[in-house]
Order: C-alpha cells, then structure tokens, then sequence
C-alpha cells in the first residue's frame, strides 16, 4: 500500500480549487443559454403580434363571407364559412400555445439563475475549504519540524491548539459546503420541473 504523503494532500486541494471554478464556469455557460432562450422567447412574442393581427383581419374575412353566404350568386358557401372560421380558431390556438411557451421560458431562467447562483456560492465555499486544508498540511508540517528540533513544549503546544482551531474551521467549512450542495441538488429538482412545463408547453407547437 503506498504512503500518503502531505503533497498528496495539498495536490487534493489544488484539484478541488481547479474543479470549483469549473463549476463556477458552468454556472456561468447556464446564464448565457438561459440568455439566448429569453432572446428566442422574445422573438415568438413578436411572432404573436403579428399573428394577432393576421386573425382579427381573418375574422373580419369569415365576418365578411357569413354576409355573402346567405346570398346565393356570391359563391360563399356555408362550408366555405366553417372552413374559415377553423383557420381562426387555429390560430388563435397557437397564440395561446406560444403565449404559454414564453411564459414557461421565463420561469424556467428564473429558476435556473437561482440554481447559477447556489453553484457560485458552493465554489466559493470549495475553494475555501481547499485553502484551510493547505493550512492544515503546512501546520501539521511546521509541528513535526518543531519535535524534530526538540524545541520547548509552550511553543508546541501553541502550533496544536491552532491545528485544533483550523481542523474545527475544517469541519465547519465541510458543513457549509455539503448543505448548499443539498441546495443545489433542490434547485435541479425545481429546474426539472419547470422544464417538464416547458416540454408540455411546446406540444404540437406549430
């Protein structure tokens, strides 16, 4: 079995560091789609400006040919009519489904940007941790150097009792990071959900 060594130690830290900003980076690539998803949305809400117009001048046509069909010579047909009054009813359906897709675009980059944010803070709370672990490796260090050179025992006593205080920082750190984990892992359960709203949202969309 090898031995573990105080660089293996200070090598973990420096990978957790590395790994908390990646994460941070991620955070960061979720804002940006999340970005560019509320630049798409915006776009169907122009869409629908224009899709409003377009069938309250189709109602005005299905107005217009009720009018003409009850005479005759002016080839309007009752089928002519329900078919054009279909088409509206068409439309005004994807308005609907369009309107409920940006609504649920919305929600869902409001949701992610309080999962962004938790991911952020957990860096932060890695990242620290690492910091204390190097301090406790190079305080573990500079005591074994001191029994080595047999120095007098009121000065080793002060380098324990502070390794003590910053195993305690250790433990508290350890604490911080894993319950703004359970955060994160409940902020993906509510970004999951919202996402199934946006899935049912953009049935038969088009």
């Amino acid at each position: 079995m090898p031995i573990i060594t105080h660089q293996d130690e200070i090598l973990l830290a420096k990978i957790d560091s590395e790994v908390a900003h990646m994460f941070a980076k991620l955070g960061g690539t979720i804002d940006s789609i999340s970005s560019a998803e509320k630049k798409v949305a915006g776009l169907y809400q122009n869409y629908t400006k224009d899709l409003q117009n377009y069938v309250r001048r189709l109602r005005d046509k299905s107005k217009q040919m009720e009018i003409l069909a009850r005479e005759e010579r002016s080839g309007i047909e009752d089928g002519d009519v329900k078919e054009i009054k279909s088409r509206v009813r068409g439309v005004d359906d994807r308005i609907q489904m369009i309107e409920a897709y940006c609504d649920r675009v919305k929600d869902l980059t409001l949701q992610k940007s309080g999962l962004t944010k938790r991911m952020r803070e957990y860096a932060k709370l890695v990242v620290s941790n690492a910091q204390i672990r190097k301090k406790i490796v190079n305080i573990g260090l500079k005591i074994e150097k001191e029994k080595n050179k047999m120095v007098a025992a009121d000065s080793l006593s002060k380098l324990e009792d502070s390794l003590k205080d910053i195993e305690r920082e250790f433990e508290r750190s350890k604490k911080e990071m894993n319950k703004k984990w359970e955060q994160i892992l409940e902020e993906r359960v509510e970004v999951n959900e919202v996402w199934m709203g946006l899935k049912d949202s953009i049935d038969n969309f088009e």
